[in-house]
């Protein structure tokens, strides 16, 4: 089945989904709390914020999750089905019809489940100003709390099952990734639509309180856009020098990117922090960049490295350190990649650090490293025999902790590496002698000069 076929399934399972849930609330409330005017005005206003670009385009959440989350109070789960629905459309110019689709069919569906926890919660539609602040808090704020979780829940795991059934990461790892990082944000705006619904209904400003509401924030989502542009700057950059490692060892094509995605399955096992993600995803990438110094001879058919060989595989971290080390962005990525051959045992390189010193993301980083050496050099044996032959060196080359971590990800990492098939095919140019590989981790560990 084709990855786009998959999503249309997907897209086709959210409509029937939203089909049942809205025909069963008209048949039991008969159309009760449903608002036309507010509805309409919001979604209208969800619409232009689209089609103006007045959005995060790369964000997780945006504006439209405020816009919904009002909407729930004011007209009721009908009403956000409604503003959900309209929002997407107003991209529809730079964006295909299937994502549109898609987007429009989410926002709907979670404001209309929203809407159910809001009613569930005890809250009122449309606040009057008879309500005291301690009704509101109770009738309002905390029945939007209440809805606002349960819409991050839902919208992580529709985000997570499309991106599952078109070839990514399974739909809870995304999940739980992405609510690890908009949790916060995800609640800051269920609070901005409370006050946006006091202003509008008890405090009867209407749709003005849109106005007050929404400006200060298209500002803050105009900085926004502006960090992310700097982000999509550092990736183009990290891409130039990966590509640059790859047009030095052609064989090692792709190397990098497989073990990045290997890093992010270890990482978030181990429950790591979006900052650490992100050191450890830009750690893996770059890690090899320092074997593009001059080589020595490269014979076809070697069979073992020679003597220059293995000086420049010891010096090759210290090397990447000494490239990258003007970069800011990768300041948090730098000892990762100086210790990622390092040893539990102390016997690695550049510093023999053994143990817990050494950081943390060099010891995943060491572990998916040789992983996809393993894969790469035994397609046959596949990521399973791979696995075997890192846990049998848990407590000497690699940390126990990390080893155990990838033992319970290896389906995901079979995923990643081999694709759904399980075997990944040979390469069509093998390498002679991969600096990756435990074997060679231990020849460089017998000879190694004694560390102070």
């Amino acid at each position: 089945m084709s990855k786009n076929t998959a999503a249309w399934r997907v897209v086709g399972g959210l409509a029937g989904t939203l089909v049942i849930l809205v025909g069963g609330y008209v048949a039991v409330a008969h159309g009760r709390y449903f608002d036309p005017v507010p509805a309409l005005l919001l979604a209208l206003l969800a619409f232009l914020l689209q089609a103006t670009n007045l959005r995060a385009v790369e964000a997780n959440v945006s504006l439209t999750s405020i816009l919904l989350g009002a909407a729930i109070a004011l007209s009721g789960p009908l009403g956000a089905a409604v503003v959900g629905l309209a929002a997407p459309w107003g991209m529809l110019r730079s964006t295909p019809l299937l994502p549109t689709l898609f987007n429009a069919l989410t926002n709907a569906l979670i404001g209309v489940v929203g809407g159910f926890a809001f009613l569930a919660a005890r809250g009122v539609i449309q606040p009057s100003r008879a309500l005291s602040p301690l009704g509101l808090l109770q009738h309002e704020l905390l029945p939007l709390t209440v809805a606002t979780i349960v819409m991050l829940i839902c919208n992580v795991l529709c985000v997570g099952l499309v991106i599952s059934v078109t070839g990514g990461p399974s739909t809870l790892l995304t999940a739980r990734r992405v609510v690890q990082q908009v949790w916060r944000t995800y609640l800051g705006y269920g609070v901005v639509s409370f006050l946006a619904v006091v202003l509008w209904d008890a405090a009867e400003l209407g749709p003005a309180s849109m106005v007050v509401i929404l400006v200060p924030l298209v500002f803050a989502q105009w900085s926004y856009l502006q960090q992310r542009a700097e982000a999509i700057s550092h990736e183009r950059t990290v891409a130039s020098l990966v590509a640059a490692v790859d047009a030095r060892e052609p064989a090692r094509r792709g190397r990098n990117q497989q073990v990045a995605a290997v890093c992010e399955l270890i990482g978030d096992r181990l429950r790591l922090t979006p900052s650490q993600f992100e050191a450890l995803h830009f750690a893996a990438l770059l890690h090899d960049v320092g074997m593009i110094s001059p080589a020595p001879d490269r014979r076809e058919g070697r069979p073992q490295p020679l003597p220059d060989d293995l000086d420049r595989i010891r010096r090759h971290p210290d090397r990447s350190v000494e490239m990258l080390a003007s970069i800011a962005f990768l300041a948090d990525s730098i000892s990762a990649i100086q210790a990622h051959h390092e040893r539990w045992d102390g016997r690695g390189y550049p510093g023999g650090v053994r143990g817990p010193a050494i950081p943390l993301l060099a010891r995943i980083l060491a572990v998916a490293d040789t992983v996809c050496a393993l894969v790469s050099a035994d397609p046959a044996g596949g990521v399973d025999a791979a696995v075997e032959q890192v846990r049998a060196r848990a407590g000497s080359q690699f940390d126990p902790e990390c080893v155990a971590a990838l033992g319970q990800v290896t389906a995901d990492v079979r995923r990643a590496l081999c694709g759904e098939g399980g075997r990944r095919p040979a390469a069509r140019t093998p390498l002679v002698w991969d600096h990756d590989l435990p074997s060679a981790s231990d020849l460089l560990a017998s000879r190694a000069p004694a560390h102070g």
